[in-house]
């Protein structure tokens, strides 16, 4: 007898070491594919008889007992159990396989032109179809977010994504048929950078243990995987390098201004951040980190930073170098002192109650004359 078709499902979890709610095990030929999870010798004993039982008509559809039951698991001095409740029929090898949908094989049709699916025959494609769901995203959502814990791989069914990195840079943007998420499953590090859609669109999605079973089953897609793997580890060299040379850009709504000094600080950059903003532009020159010189409408100096610092919309950009003029004046000041300045002078803009308690103003503030109105 051939038991394909035939799926057991966790539907009860008591303090089970192996395995979780949900954990779906399908039956292929006269195999059990553990979706990843190791194989319990005492959950598989009890599969078997199941199945047997299955097969010699000892219950019946009407019978829930023909589809539920629970692993022996207290009896064979395990401390966990699990209850399953299996689904579909037994059939003979001489009978048909059950028939495919019509929208299901137009799915795997299209999957065929996918890179990942290049290597593998259509009935295979089918086979994995199964494990993935599919979700839809808005545009301008996240999926990902950088220091997230990676537990699925996600294929882009329609629409696009783009990869976001440090300061808002832009990385990739990903379209139809490209995969993401893997770099975090096969390496068990973090999701490294954030992934954000650039329209509304559909993807398919895998869960990590599926995604191990399926590169265990599918040997073209361990060779498929180590050369993506390989590939953008390349990319990844190339566009810090890259960021290095020509500088980078990207929006406020992911990196403070505050934040975004103290990383071009702390790396000890030169060269001229340009700041678009909606009270104006900005220009700030840095030598080896230290503020050289700023500008900010109307403001210069310590006072433009301050000023700066208040801002939190906007685009940025940062190109490296500057001229030899440039490179030789001073420093406005302690680099520490500046950032500490002005993050207290924004604790007093959102504290208004605190400074209106003190009369007194610092006596570098220009006099009530000397403002200038736009």
């Amino acid at each position: 007898m051939d038991f394909s078709g035939i799926s057991f499902e966790i539907i009860k979890n008591q303090n089970c070491l192996f395995y979780e709610l949900g954990d779906n095990f399908k039956i292929t030929g006269r195999s059990v594919f553990m979706m990843g999870k190791p194989a319990c010798l005492t959950l598989m004993s009890d599969i078997t008889e199941a199945l047997v039982k299955s097969q010699s008509g000892a219950g019946s559809k009407e019978d829930p007992a023909a589809h539920s039951f629970s692993c022996s698991g207290y009896m064979s001095g395990c401390p966990g159990k699990v209850t399953l409740q299996f689904s579909g029929g037994k059939r003979t090898i001489d009978e048909a396989p059950p028939q495919q949908t019509s929208a299901e094989s137009d799915l795997a049709h299209e999957l065929i032109n996918f890179s990942i699916f290049k290597t593998l025959a259509e009935p295979e494609i089918r086979e994995l179809l199964s494990f993935f769901k599919t979700k839809k995203f808005r545009s301008n959502q996240i999926i990902l977010r950088k220091g997230d814990r990676g537990e699925k791989l996600y294929i882009i069914m329609t629409g696009s994504v783009e990869i976001i990195g440090d300061y808002g840079v832009s990385i990739a943007v990903l379209g139809k048929g490209e995969v993401f998420g893997e770099m975090s499953l096969l390496t068990g590090s973090p999701v490294s950078a954030k992934v954000r859609t650039v329209e509304d669109t559909t993807v398919m999605y895998m869960y990590g243990n599926y995604f191990r079973m399926m590169l265990n089953r599918f040997s073209p897609l361990q060779m498929y995987f180590t050369r993506l793997l390989a590939k953008r580890l390349s990319q990844s060299n190339i566009d810090r390098s890259r960021e290095v040379n020509v500088g980078m850009a990207g929006n406020l709504s992911e990196i403070s201004i505050a934040e975004l000094l103290q990383a071009l600080n702390m790396s000890q950059k030169t060269g001229v951040l340009s700041l678009k903003l909606a009270e104006g532009h900005a220009r700030v020159l840095i030598r080896e980190g230290e503020l050289v010189s700023a500008k900010f409408d109307d403001w210069i100096g310590d006072k433009a930073i301050f000023e700066l610092m208040k801002e939190k919309h906007g685009e940025f950009k940062f190109k490296p170098g500057l001229s030899p003029k440039e490179m030789d004046l001073p420093k406005m000041g302690t680099f520490m002192y500046l950032l500490m300045e002005g993050m207290r002078q924004m604790d007093e803009n959102s504290n208004p109650t605190e400074k209106n308690s003190t009369d007194e103003e610092d006596e570098d503030q220009p006099a009530p004359d000397e403002l200038i109105f736009d």
